[in-house]
């Protein structure tokens, strides 16, 4: 008979795999790296033999923090991977030139405003989901999305 939290977590890696790497990749900017962290959180949540109530912030958070311990420890640079290369093949499809500019526009915004973003908008999180993610109030998580937003609008509208 299967260990019950190592079915849960394989029914949620099997559900979430492609959003968990989008997010690893937006974090690390690496492919190999990505796959280091999301291979590294499940193998200490694995270790943890046990599973909270509300898995999905909590496995997104063991995720974001192996990536940030992997690029603390290997001093990685700017991100040289798109996330778009994950999308390609989903509807609708996003031209090459529009995926340069979004992602280029998204480099523009703080660090918390992109991951917070990222986690909305790909991950389909609630703002209480990216709170406990991130570790912060569910206003401060909002407060980045917004902003973020707003930046970005602004930043579109400037552009001729």
């Amino acid at each position: 008979m299967q260990n019950p939290i190592v079915e849960r977590l394989r029914e949620f890696y099997e559900a979430h795999r492609q959003v968990l790497f989008m997010y690893a990749l937006a974090l690390t900017g690496c492919r190999c790296a990505a796959e280091d962290a999301i291979q590294n959180a499940f193998c200490n949540l694995l270790r943890r033999g046990k599973a909270p109530e509300e898995l999905r912030p909590y496995v997104f958070r063991c995720v974001r923090n192996a990536a940030v311990d992997l690029i603390r420890s290997t001093q990685r640079e700017a991100a040289t991977d798109s996330i778009f290369e994950i999308l390609n093949g989903q509807n609708p499809p996003v031209p090459v030139p529009v995926q340069h500019e979004i992602e280029h526009l998204m480099q523009q915004l703080s660090e918390e405003e992109r991951e917070t973003i990222l986690l909305k908008v790909y991950s389909g999180m609630t703002f209480k989901e990216i709170a406990t993610v991130r570790g912060v109030s569910i206003n401060t998580a909002a407060s980045w999305y917004r902003r973020g937003i707003q930046k970005l609008q602004d930043s579109i509208q400037e552009d001729p």
